[in-house]
């Protein structure tokens, strides 16, 4: 009986001892089983860790940061990662740990024609200007600490103050006057609406953005809020308000993605969550030859180029934030307490005293045993 209960105990203790709650734990786990399903939300969540991520890892995609997470729990992905947290509902059924990699995060824009920039835009589409209100805006946004209050509003978020503009000089931000603005922040003013490029629609979960509500709620899209309101305050030297400007979202489930969307105004710039240290691929137009396609790029049925950081090729803005991009994967009944953390220590307590007590039973069994048949153990000489 007690041999029994010890393979039980040992079985118990070593499927806790697998369980994937570490990265270091997942990455070896990886190693030894090529083709091993790990879910993300876009290719670009992907991009941002593939350089930890060992050979043969099949990279799965959904739509919705629900339905990743209903893959890890139904055992259809091993793990998933996502550039924050997942809902706050699911923690308790799922180990949660760092990729020790820091996501940035930033609005996008197309370049400008130059020699560096050779597939830019032209001067009517110019985002200089553009730019530099959106910097203005935005560290004025960072200085108010407003992203840290958004991220508490929609908790469990969690934010890096990553700023590569140094916010408190305000001074460093020469906001071009009203009148006198070019290019895609001339449209802006003179039609009251900035035009962003989005990702989905889509769920992302109630901390980061439901963009399937209208309007759609969550940490980025109070983010670009925030900086929008800064942007209608703005002015430059003449003192004059930018004034009125409504957001207009412009989603898009393509792919490739249609960046060309920004080189050609359809759209001002991006959201906010877009990742800066992802690849660019091409403006991602469907096309038919060659002529169809920006400088340097080649039609394979879309514009597509050689891969390159998306900072060589559009323009960024001052980073909105950092996030520390997390795998998640699910975590067994039993390593589950009422706090949700994992308690192998705890049963291996329970084993001992178990052992002992069921040792102590039998000890006291057979003394007893011992008297009654006139042999105690313990015996006057």
């Amino acid at each position: 009986m007690i041999f029994k209960l010890f393979i039980g105990a040992f079985l118990i203790v070593n499927l806790l001892a697998k369980e994937l709650d570490q990265l270091d734990e997942l990455i070896d786990y990886l190693k030894k089983n090529s083709g091993t399903r790990i879910g993300f939300l876009t290719p670009s969540n992907y991009a941002s860790v593939k350089r930890i991520l060992p050979d043969g890892v099949k990279p799965v995609y959904a739509e919705h940061e629900q339905d990743l997470t209903q893959m890890v729990l139904n055992g259809s992905i091993v793990a998933a990662l996502v550039s924050g947290l997942p809902e706050q509902k699911y923690h308790d059924s799922l180990h949660i740990f760092s990729s020790n990699l820091i996501t940035m995060h930033s609005f996008l824009m197309a370049p400008d024609l130059s020699t560096d920039y050779p597939h830019g835009n032209s001067v009517n589409l110019s985002t200089f200007d553009l730019s530099l209100a959106i910097n203005a805006a935005l560290s004025k946004m960072q200085l108010r600490g407003i992203d840290l209050q958004l991220a508490i509003k929609n908790a469990p978020k969690e934010v890096i103050q990553a700023h590569t503009c140094k916010e408190d000089d305000q001074s460093q931000f020469a906001v071009p006057n009203k009148k006198d603005a070019t290019g895609l922040l001339r449209d802006i003013l003179d039609n009251e609406e900035i035009r962003i490029l989005a990702q989905g629609p889509a769920d992302w979960g109630i901390n980061d953005g439901n963009y399937l509500l209208n309007p759609p709620v969550g940490f980025y899209p109070d983010f670009l809020d925030a900086v929008v309101e800064e942007l209608k305050n703005l002015s430059g030297s003449d003192k004059e308000p930018y004034g009125q400007i409504k957001i207009k979202r412009i989603f898009s489930n393509m792919s490739p993605f249609p960046w060309y969307y920004l080189f050609n105004g359809t759209a001002h710039l991006t959201e906010p969550y877009f990742i800066l240290d992802a690849p660019y691929s091409g403006s991602g137009k469907q096309c038919t030859n060659d002529d169809d396609c920006l400088v340097g790029e080649k039609c394979l049925s879309y514009c597509r180029h050689a891969y390159r950081p998306r900072y060589l090729m559009l323009r960024s803005s001052c980073t909105c934030l950092g996030t520390d991009s997390k795998f998640y994967t699910k975590r067994s009944e039993t390593s589950k307490d009422s706090s949700g953390s994992s308690n192998a220590g705890l049963l291996v307590l329970i084993v001992f005293l178990t052992f002992f007590f069921v040792g102590s039973v039998g000890s006291i069994g057979f003394l007893i045993y011992r008297e009654r048949i006139g042999v105690p153990v313990f015996r006057k000489f």
